[in-house]
């Protein structure tokens, strides 16, 4: 299991309404609100020194999103 290097500061600030809102609108959608049924999701999580930046985020469904995590727990990620 990858063990967490960002503390719990580092994560607040990384997940900041402001921030993600950022994020969205620069991933072309201009309200800064997604879709119903999307997510935006890390592939390099925040609890392991991930960023909120267009680089490391990816707009996926929630059903894509759910599969993606289930298969880091059976692995032993995150």
């Amino acid at each position: 299991m990858q063990k967490r290097t960002a503390t719990k500061a580092q994560i607040k600030k990384e997940r900041n309404p402001k921030k993600v809102k950022k994020v969205i609108k620069q991933k072309g959608y201009p309200s800064g609100k997604l879709p119903k049924g999307k997510v935006l999701h890390h592939p390099k999580p925040v609890a392991i020194g991930g960023k909120t930046i267009k680089k490391n985020t990816r707009v996926i469904t929630k059903a894509k999103h759910k599969r993606i995590h289930k298969n880091r727990n059976k692995k032993g990620k995150i």
